[in-house]
């Protein structure tokens, strides 16, 4: 596989990119609620904000790097896999609505992990190799 933008995208990482983009809305419409429930109760309206406002922040990076899946950057496979781990995993443990979400965003980093997404990652961005003294070989 080549860097060619004609190449056309493995499934999986069509698979992944579109999983992705579902959990950043998912997590925007978490951001979202938060604030709205912030405005509408009157009891913890600062942290309740606060916390939209960086669950939106996050649900915004999820896009960007989402979005750089489709090019093969590793930075972005280790990114959202980052990401989705400290994210995912505490969310299995806060109710119904949140162990939905956790769920998603572990299934999204499965994603990323499998068999053909490795592949297309070693194609399209080639982990540097080192050598002893910790020079790159070219």
């Amino acid at each position: 596989m080549t860097n060619s933008p004609r190449t056309p995208l493995p499934k999986i990482i069509r698979a992944a990119f579109g999983a992705w983009l579902a959990a950043a809305v998912l997590v925007a419409v978490a951001g979202i609620s938060f604030i709205t429930s912030a405005q509408t109760q009157h009891r913890d309206g600062a942290a309740l904000t606060s916390l939209g406002l960086v669950t939106l922040a996050v649900a915004v990076v999820m896009g960007f790097y989402a979005l750089r899946l489709r090019t093969g950057k590793r930075s972005a496979r280790e990114t959202l896999t980052t990401v989705g781990m400290i994210l995912g995993i505490p969310l299995l443990f806060r109710g119904p609505a949140l162990v939905a979400l956790g769920a998603v965003l572990l299934l999204c980093v499965l994603l990323l992990w499998l068999p053909q997404s490795s592949r297309f990652f070693q194609e399209r961005d080639p982990k540097a190799r080192r050598r002893l003294l910790g020079r790159r070989r070219p």
